[in-house]
């Protein structure tokens, strides 16, 4: 558990979910270039589109491919926060879980925690945490002996992991945090009963699952903001997919019913497929309902394809870094009740000027004075939330900046997400997001401390962390990009032609490119031989016209 110096966290909104961070060298690059070079030769096709059927990451890992698989365990890490207590959104969930009916052979179990008063309807209770199995007439205590555990404490993460696994063992496992979200740097779990500042951080998440010592097929994450490419090479060595909204989520959240019915009725349904249903029923339930529905996005992500984007993204960046610098490329998009809040404008910035000091001139603090946060009333300012947006939270969707910033690398990162992303979907207003961000610290060094011991802990390269830091004073901070040209040519990915890109030169790379990347191990490691570098001017370089990735290592001798 830690607590974030330069943001409290209210009652009323707090934490997204779980982003955990860059967890160790990726143990399988064989079967990373042996998918690439598949794909050089001839592209896949299923019913959904060209990229959904993987190959899995590990040998033991076989979700993806296999269909002979009998058991499954679905995890869910429910913690009902002023979502419950004030909406009664988690017990909404739980009754949509409960219409799927049951099976004999599929284990849902959901931890019930961190909210003040739970909804009579299943009798939860809301002084200690417990943990239940779904069935088809309601929800049966399993586990009653917890006592108050604290959501924002990797360990009670870690030991729900363990104890769901070793009482319901599967063939196959899949985890579901459900609660507010933050995006990569703010992290997830507001726990009513905790301190209001005590969040789980991205690296405390990591420690949790990589201590739970569980592969699951995949990590969903029901909150918003979190579908971003740190949370994916965070989550790297622990599954096969990750389940992510780029978006603030409404208070729908996921719609549970249908993909669970699925799953029951077939336990090795392919994972993909899976969670093509569990996009689609979430966005047609948001497009469904006029009164809690609203904008939304959901996008199932390759993690076998990280290693491949990490270093497109990097080599992109590196080589387009004056472009990034001179305008605020972040997302414009209006926040939802499930984010976790960001400091109100007009709050102190900087590494000792957190929320206790109040807004700039004002000679107040948190909790002072009958409005609490330094004169702001914290209930109007945490419901009414139409002045906080996606850029407050520094969100770069990734394919908009690639498609209006051409260059070779650009074309390289387009094609590494088109890749990667096995299956999005989005509401009708939604044109503006593909899926999957960057998060780019515009002018804000307070977020960037946070950012900078984080990701320090997780695993990122000590040179892209510093580069990150580049803007904090970014010249073009204030001047946001105008996308709007991008979002009339988007149609969606499944009219995007990543062309003749030559996916062959990723296979013909030998292994020290590919045990190149480190996340998760502090050590320093060379440049890959097969490398171009990032080269003097940050670029990655190329090489008679064709892109050459340099891996992610950072921008080395700018």
């Amino acid at each position: 558990m830690k607590s974030l110096t330069t943001k409290r966290v209210c009652a009323l909104a707090v934490l997204c979910v779980v982003c955990v961070a860059l967890a160790g060298v990726l143990s399988s690059c064989a079967s990373a270039k042996a998918l690439l070079a598949q794909r050089a030769s001839s592209q896949q096709e299923t019913g959904l589109s060209e990229n959904v059927v993987r190959a899995p990451k590990t040998e033991e890992a076989t979700s993806a491919s296999s269909t002979d698989a009998s058991s499954v365990t679905v995890l869910v890490y429910m913690n009902g926060s002023n979502l419950e207590s004030e909406a009664g959104e988690a017990t909404t969930d739980l009754t949509e879980m409960v219409k799927a009916g049951s099976s004999d052979n599929v284990n849902v179990i959901v931890e019930t925690l961190g909210t003040a008063q739970w909804s009579s309807t299943y009798g939860i209770a809301s002084d200690h945490t417990q943990i239940y199995k779904v069935g088809g007439q309601g929800l049966t205590l399993v586990n009653d002996n917890l006592g108050q555990l604290d959501c924002t404490d990797p360990a009670t993460l870690q030991s729900f992991i363990q104890w769901g696994v070793t009482n319901y063992p599967a063939d196959r496992y899949m985890l579901i945090l459900w609660d507010h979200g933050g995006g990569p740097v703010y992290g997830f779990g507001y726990d009513e009963w905790q301190d209001e500042s005590a969040v789980l951080t991205l690296d405390e998440i990591q420690q949790a699952v990589k201590g739970a010592g569980t592969y699951f097929d995949f990590i969903g994450m029901d909150c918003c903001i979190m579908s971003c490419i740190e949370v994916c090479a965070a989550l790297y060595d622990y599954c096969d997919y990750t389940i992510l909204s780029e978006d603030f989520e409404t208070s729908l959240g996921w719609a549970y019913s249908d993909w669970l019915k699925e799953l029951y009725n077939d336990p090795s349904i392919k994972t993909p497929v899976l969670g093509a249903t569990i996009v689609d029923k979430t966005v047609e339930a948001n497009e469904k309902d006029s009164q809690n529905g609203g904008s939304a996005i959901l996008s199932v992500i390759d993690e076998s394809m990280m290693k491949v984007l990490f270093s497109a993204w990097t080599d992109f960046a590196y080589a387009n870094e004056s472009a990034l610098l001179g305008t605020n490329y972040s997302t414009e998009v209006t926040k939802s009740r499930r984010a976790l809040p960001t400091r109100p404008s007009g709050f102190a910035t900087g590494p000792n000027s957190d929320w206790q000091n109040g807004p700039s001139g004002s000679g107040g603090g948190y909790g002072g004075g009958s409005g609490g946060y330094g004169g702001y009333d914290e209930y109007d300012y945490f419901i009414d939330n139409s002045n906080v947006s996606m850029e407050d939270y520094y969100i770069t969707d990734i394919m908009a900046v690639a498609s209006t910033i051409e260059s070779d690398e650009s074309t390289a990162l387009s094609a590494a997400l088109k890749q990667a992303i096995v299956y999005m979907k989005a509401t009708d207003n939604n044109s503006d997001l593909t899926g999957l961000s960057v998060t780019l610290p515009y002018g804000d060094e307070a977020f960037y401390e946070e950012m900078k011991v984080i990701f320090t802990n997780l695993g990122f390269d000590s040179d892209y962390i510093e580069w990150l830091g580049k803007f904090v004073s970014a010249q073009g901070t204030s001047s946001y990009y105008n996308y709007s040209d991008f979002e009339d040519s988007w149609s969606g990915w499944d009219d995007y032609s990543s062309g003749d890109f030559n996916w062959g030169y990723f296979s013909s790379l030998g292994d020290e490119f590919w045990d190149y990347f480190s996340w998760g191990d502090s050590s320093e490691s060379d440049e890959p031989s097969g490398s171009s570098g990032s080269g003097s001017s940050g670029g990655s370089g190329s090489s008679g016209g064709q892109y050459v990735p340099s891996g992610p290592g950072g921008p080395g001798s700018r």
